[in-house]
């Protein structure tokens, strides 16, 4: 598909189809509606992307997003920053968005259905970095969330990435890690040209 479409956007080098786009309008035809809003770019992912282009990830990275969505994330990594990269999400029906996404981009990512709960220590042991943006949407996702990012340092995750527009779940998991793990949480904001404001929390373990 040529890049030049007036459905087409990019975002940090990345193709993303709008609504009028032939893949958009294929998806929507042929594949039923997402759940929890896997369907939408949201901006915490943007401020994920720009945080990684001024400080990139290690080529070869075994990367994991979890709720990935569209997998922007996922393929933002696997394209722009060299890594071997695994999009997740609860929701079956994101797959076909995130295989049309990675087309359009010319990458692969592998795929696991799988919820939060589900990556267990011998699966984490297994990567290097886990990224997220926008998974603290409700309050009963903290406690989760929280116990995802306890598993990966137990296990050895080196990186843990997650981006928010500083909702009160984020905000509660944040103060825990900064607690438990001396993570740290920094402001980010970024113009698209629309602005988008939140805060990445950043987990060493090394």
């Amino acid at each position: 598909m040529p890049h030049s479409s007036p459905h087409l956007r990019q975002y940090y080098g990345i193709n993303y189809p709008l609504a009028g786009h032939p893949v958009r309008r294929r998806l929507k035809r042929d594949h039923p509606a997402t759940t929890l809003h896997g369907h939408k770019v949201w901006g915490s992912a943007l401020l994920m992307m720009d945080w990684l282009s001024r400080e990139p990830l290690p080529p070869g990275s075994r990367v994991v997003e979890v709720g990935c969505g569209w997998g922007l994330l996922s393929t933002y990594c696997a394209k722009q920053q060299a890594c071997e990269v695994t999009a997740s999400d609860i929701d079956p029906a994101v797959r076909p968005y995130i295989n049309a996404l990675a087309g359009l981009n010319d990458v692969e990512l592998a795929w696991r259905q799988a919820e939060f709960a589900d990556w267990d220590a011998a699966l984490l042991s297994e990567i290097d970095v886990l990224i997220a943006s926008d998974i603290c949407f409700w309050d009963q996702l903290a406690e989760p969330v929280w116990q995802l990012i306890n598993r990966g340092i137990d296990s050895g995750v080196s990186q843990i990435l997650i981006t928010d527009p500083l909702r009160p779940p984020f905000i509660e998991v944040a103060e825990a890690c900064i607690e438990d793990f001396h993570a740290e949480l920094l402001p980010l904001t970024i113009d698209t040209p629309r602005r988008h404001r939140g805060a990445l929390l950043r987990i060493e373990n090394r």
